[in-house]
């Protein structure tokens, strides 16, 4: 009787090690799909500063649905 026990813990054990890899694969899948910059772009600014230099400034900006 104690052997079904144990056999039954290990059973539990190993579907929870595959349940939680493959939410953790899926998590990073979904992650790296949604990430893909296409809708990101490089603004460059050039404003003259107090002294009156031009300062060129560049920025990245994104317009991701989801932004990780």
């Amino acid at each position: 009787m104690r052997k079904n026990n144990i056999l039954e813990m290990n059973k539990k054990t190993l579907v929870l090690i595959i349940l939680a890899f493959a939410l953790g694969f899926g998590g990073t899948f979904f992650i790296i799909k949604s990430n893909d910059h296409k809708e990101c772009e490089i603004v460059i600014k050039k404003v003259k500063d107090k002294n009156g230099n031009w300062v060129t400034t560049k920025e990245h900006i994104c317009k991701e649905k989801y932004s990780f």
